[in-house]
């Protein structure tokens, strides 16, 4: 059973990529498509993207400088036992 339901969830993963690729680019003399709006959607994904990627490089920066901070603390204080 569950080969047989690993092959639906594919079927219906390729029918939905279908589906897509024929909304954004169209079929010729049918439907014209809206491959101008994937190109608004990407441009606005990547800068939202942009922005949490940098966010989440700034945070690891900090709590970095912050773990180091603490850790210096620490043989300090290890030193000051010795």
């Amino acid at each position: 059973m569950s080969l047989v339901s690993n092959i639906i969830k594919m079927l219906i993963g390729i029918v939905v990529l279908v589906v897509g690729l024929v909304w954004y680019t169209g079929i010729p003399g049918y439907f014209e498509g809206n491959l101008h709006r994937l190109y608004d959607l990407l441009g606005a994904t990547i800068g939202l993207f942009l922005l949490f990627v940098g966010l989440i490089v700034a945070w690891m920066g900090y709590d970095d400088y912050k773990m180091d901070k603490e850790m210096a603390q620490e043989e300090k204080k290890e030193e000051k036992k010795e």
